[in-house]
């Protein structure tokens, strides 16, 4: 039921080390007006719907605010990549303190979320571009590469003589980036984490790399893996494995979950490309197995029978 595509042994001897451990999930929602521009997701039918996918009855907020579009360059004010950097690890801490759970699947919601992504990654001087996934069957590579090449460069980050990390999420990322950091940093330090998403959490992890780097904050690496489902990890039109071999250390695992056989159409279009993750739900299916010991069928039988109570 699980795949381990990146450090291998890094990688089962987290699965060894987690398994039949009862896992806590926290979802960390953000918004960025990228998500608005016409095309470039597919996580909502209208731009105008997009601006209600990231909602929750209960949350925490974390006093941060709704990112610009990055291709001006200016996405958050510093001050406030700052303070929610403190709140990611502040939360983090407070998490790990209150559970008795061993590890904790983090989730994120952030539509237009993969060209953030990208613009993180390239301003880490990753070559992502052409690799990062998307919403639609297949990835607008061109699009997302058009807006964060003019973002970086409104921005002058390949000028900047100190390449700040905060300052890189400030021009160009998204809120949920560098708390979902900052959470998993101090998370580490005492439980096992699965960043649960693809290339948005590998952008994630990477930023992680360069926060812990320019502030010299303890964390333990070995207790992070990036979960997601195969329909990321196996995209045609993304290269999901190459990217995190690029990003370093971190597993990339996916679970084996399919919905070919799915008397839903909606579930099926998954196998044609459409959505392919969505709020943890890679991250979820692989501890549905690895805590609980669930094979696909069982995984499928309950997935159907919610979507049938919802409808």
């Amino acid at each position: 039921m699980i795949n381990i595509y990146t450090q291998v042994e890094q990688g089962q001897k987290w699965l060894q080390r987690y398994r039949g451990c009862s896992p806590v999930f926290a979802c960390v929602l953000g918004f960025t007006a990228t998500g608005l521009i016409p095309g470039i997701s597919a996580a909502g039918r209208t731009p105008e719907d997009r601006q209600y996918t990231a909602i929750a009855v209960s949350a925490i907020d974390l006093g941060g605010t709704p990112a610009k579009c990055l291709s001006g360059g200016e996405a958050l004010e510093l001050a406030t990549v700052k303070h929610l950097l403190e709140q990611g690890l502040f939360w983090g801490q407070q998490i790990a303190a209150s559970i008795t759970q061993e590890y904790v699947i983090l989730g994120e919601c952030v539509v237009g979320g993969t060209t953030t992504a990208l613009a993180v990654l390239t301003g880490l001087g990753i070559a992502a571009d052409g690799k990062i996934n998307s919403s639609h069957p297949v990835c607008n590579h061109a699009q997302k590469w058009e807006l964060v090449g003019a973002g970086l460069q409104r921005a002058g980050w390949e000028q900047m003589p100190v390449k700040d990390p905060c300052y890189l999420v400030a021009a160009v990322g998204d809120p949920m980036q560098i708390v979902a950091a900052g959470m998993a940093i101090a998370l580490s330090r005492s439980k096992g984490v699965i960043l649960a998403g693809g290339t948005q959490m590998l952008a994630v992890y990477a930023l992680m790399q360069a926060v812990v780097k320019e502030y010299n904050l303890s964390w333990q690496p070995e207790a992070v893996v990036v979960g997601t489902t195969r329909w990321v990890a196996e995209d045609p039109t993304g290269k999901t494995v190459e990217l995190a071999e690029m990003v370093g250390y971190v597993p990339l695992l996916a679970t084996k979950l399919s919905f070919a056989t799915s008397r839903y159409a909606q579930l099926r279009a998954y196998e044609q490309g459409y959505v392919k993750e969505g709020m943890g739900a890679g991250g979820c299916a692989i501890a549905a197995h690895l805590s609980y010991g669930w094979e696909e069928s069982q995984l499928l039988q309950t997935i159907e029978a919610l979507l049938k109570n919802y409808k």
